[in-house]
């Protein structure tokens, strides 16, 4: 993982990075000082872009799918997670992220031909898949707090 780039610019149109182009531990798309994400204001997202100007910009760090149209014209999507559907942090403040679903998620991005012209297209998968297996093993492991998230996309509450 350590040799893996920070961001990587897939073509003129496409940047990619994880948390933020200047941070990977800061979060694009939500605002999470009140422990909860919630979709930060367009004037925001543009300014943690810092200049980065790609029509499609995907991100993660959440696991949450989201899609987010900006009034530069730019699209920032995260793609959601396949297999970590939930977590609580405590950087840089305690917060969860919960997708309150045990699937996992991807997103197909596609360029394609409209009547109103070429545009980029977003669609985010669900996949069921043996989340039940996933949770015992982490049991298996000693790990109650993924299983519980494994199972049903949310935070365990102690």
């Amino acid at each position: 993982m350590r040799s893996l780039p920070f961001d990587y610019q897939l073509s003129e149109d496409v940047y990619l990075c994880h948390g933020s182009p200047t941070d990977d531990m800061m979060y694009l798309l939500e605002n999470i000082e009140t422990g909860q994400p919630i979709v930060r204001g367009d004037a925001d997202i543009l300014a943690l872009l810092d200049g980065i100007d790609s029509a499609v910009v995907i991100c993660g760090h959440t696991h949450i799918p989201r899609t987010v149209k900006l009034s530069s014209g730019q699209t920032i999507i995260n793609t959601g997670s396949v297999g970590y559907p939930a977590y609580e942090d405590d950087l840089p403040i305690v917060h969860k992220m919960q997708t309150y679903s045990p699937h996992a998620n991807y997103a197909l991005i596609s360029y394609v031909e409209t009547q109103q012209g070429k545009r980029w297209q977003t669609e985010h998968i669900n996949v069921a898949y043996d989340h039940e297996a996933a949770a015992t093993l982490a049991l298996q492991n000693g790990r109650e707090d993924w299983a519980f998230a494994l199972k049903t996309g949310r935070v365990l509450s102690l």
